[in-house]
């Protein structure tokens, strides 16, 4: 038993693998690329501290100031895991005012849930949506953050799976009864997701991105 991280997970050369938050560890980040794997996971800066070429913190919102809407840019940074320096580059994009309303009434729920006081550093850092990977330079920033939207996508699908359609919960016993209930299931949401296919694909920095992207020195 334990938390979720990339220590569990079997990584074979060429893997790319896509995470959340809580796996932006320099513990788990070194067990992929130790085996020959990348990365693109989303930033927690408590968790992943990030340095800069001078080996000077990486001062977030400092270079974040000028981002606009609609033009991702990225940084060359490194986080340090047993004195080893893993290389990666920050890729950050700018949320529109739609998308970062949205991320701030999440923390004020979550917030208010856990009756914690809302952190200015989570409220400023709304405006914002970075990831860090350790793919090379000709992954262009828009396709790194695509391929991050990938992940967002599948959790959305279990989430539908296990809130609208009960997949959650197994009420059969018998093995027979059991797969016959799973691929009926499984059969539904297949349609639904056929369904919302037609849909535009949701993308948590709130637009689509352009091929226009330069790297910021």
């Amino acid at each position: 038993m334990g938390g979720e991280t990339w220590r569990r997970v079997p990584v074979s050369p060429g893997d790319v693998l896509l995470g959340d938050r809580i796996y932006g560890t320099p513990t788990g980040i070194a067990h992929v690329l130790k085996s020959k794997g990348e990365v693109i996971v989303r930033v927690n800066h408590n968790a992943l501290p990030l340095f800069d070429a001078e080996g000077k913190p990486f001062r977030v919102f400092t270079r974040f100031r000028g981002l606009r809407v609609g033009k991702p840019q990225h940084w060359d940074t490194y986080a340090i895991h047993e004195s080893t320096r893993l290389r990666g580059r920050l890729i950050a994009v700018k949320r529109t005012a739609e998308a970062t309303r949205r991320a701030r009434k999440r923390i004020a729920r979550k917030a208010s849930r856990k009756q914690t006081p809302i952190s200015q550093h989570s409220w400023r850092g709304a405006q914002y949506f970075s990831v860090w990977t350790s793919l090379p330079n000709q992954f262009e920033p828009d396709q790194v953050l695509e391929a991050y939207r990938l992940r967002w996508q599948v959790e959305l699908a279990f989430k539908r799976m296990k809130s609208i359609l009960g997949f959650g919960h197994l009420p059969k016993k018998d093995p027979a009864s059991a797969r016959a209930w799973l691929h009926g299931k499984l059969f539904v949401s297949l349609l639904a997701e056929h369904l919302i296919a037609a849909a535009d694909a949701f993308s948590p920095w709130g637009y689509l991105l352009g091929r226009t992207t330069q790297p910021v020195a």
